[in-house]
C-alpha cells in the first residue's frame, strides 16, 4: 500500500482540485459578477436623463418659490405704501385745518386788541386822562409780530410714492403653473425647461427692481411724514399759546 502512494503522479493535483472543478467556479464568479453591472448603455441614459429631469424640476420649483415670495413681498410693500398714503392726507388735513385756526385766532385776536382799546378809550374819557393812546401802536407791532410768526412754510415735495403706485403693475400671473405641465407633459424638452428657467430669472429680476424703488420710496415718504409731523407739532404749540393769550385778555377784559 505504500508503494501504491509513493507510486501515484505527485505531478497530478490533489482530489477535488482538478481543473474542471477549478473552471466551473470561475465561470460561477464571473456570472455573479455581471449580474450587479448594467444591463446595457440604454439603462444608463435612461437613469441619465431621469437624473436630469429630477435637477430640472428642483431648479424649476425653486424659481416658482423665489417669485412666490417676491410677489408677496410686493403685495405688502404696496399695502403699506397705500396705508402710508393715507396718513399722509390725514397730515396734510391736520396741517390745512391748524392753518385755519391760526388765521381765525388772528382774526379774534384783533378783535380783542379793539375792544381792549374801546375800554381804554372810555375808561381814559371818564378820567380826563391825556395820556397819547399808545395801544393801537402795540396792537400795530404786534400784530406785525404775529404775521411773521405765523408766516407759512412751503409744503413738503411732492411724494415719489405717490408715483410709484400710480405707475405700478400687477406682477404677471400664470394661470397654469408650468411645474404642473412639466409633470403632466413627459415630452417637455430641455429647451422648454431653459425657456421657463429664463422667464422666471427676469421675472424675478423685475420684481426685485420693483422692489427697490418701492423701498426707496418708502423712506422718502417717512422722511417727508415726519418733517410734516414737525410741522404740525409747532403749529399746534402756537395755537395753544395763541388760545391761552387771548382767554387771558378776555378774562381781563371782563375784569374791568
Amino acid at each position: 500500500m505504500a508503494g501504491c502512494i509513493s507510486g501515484q503522479d505527485k505531478s497530478s493535483p490533489p482530489l477535488g482540485f482538478g481543473s474542471t472543478e477549478h473552471e466551473d467556479d470561475v465561470t460561477f464568479l464571473g456570472s455573479g459578477r455581471r449580474g450587479y453591472e448594467p444591463s446595457s448603455l440604454e439603462d444608463r441614459r435612461q437613469q441619465l436623463l431621469e437624473e436630469k429631469r429630477r435637477v430640472e424640476m428642483k431648479t424649476l420649483e425653486s424659481t416658482f418659490r423665489s417669485l412666490n415670495v417676491l410677489n408677496e413681498s410686493e403685495q405688502i410693500g404696496n399695502a403699506t405704501a397705500e396705508e402710508l398714503t393715507r396718513q399722509r392726507e390725514q397730515l396734510e388735513n391736520a396741517d390745512c385745518k391748524l392753518d385755519q385756526i391760526s388765521s381765525s385766532l388772528k382774526t379774534s385776536q384783533r378783535h380783542i386788541r379793539g375792544i381792549k382799546s374801546w375800554f381804554g378809550g372810555i375808561k381814559n374819557y371818564f378820567s380826563n386822562s391825556n395820556k397819547p393812546e399808545t395801544t393801537p401802536i402795540k396792537s400795530s407791532a404786534s400784530t406785525s409780530s404775529d404775521v411773521d410768526a405765523d408766516k407759512e412754510q412751503p409744503l413738503p415735495r411732492r411724494s415719489k410714492l405717490a408715483e410709484v403706485l400710480e405707475n405700478r403693475m400687477e406682477p404677471p400671473r400664470d394661470p397654469v403653473h408650468p411645474t404642473e405641465r412639466f409633470r403632466s407633459n413627459a415630452c417637455l424638452e430641455s429647451k422648454d425647461v431653459d425657456e421657463l428657467l429664463d422667464r422666471n430669472l427676469d421675472m424675478m429680476g423685475d420684481s426685485l427692481s420693483r422692489l427697490k424703488m418701492l423701498g426707496l420710496s418708502l423712506q422718502d415718504e417717512l422722511g417727508q411724514q415726519n418733517e410734516l409731523v414737525d410741522r404740525i407739532t409747532s403749529k399746534s404749540e402756537n395755537v395753544d399759546c395763541k388760545m391761552s393769550t387771548q382767554n387771558k385778555d378776555m378774562n381781563r377784559i371782563l375784569k374791568k
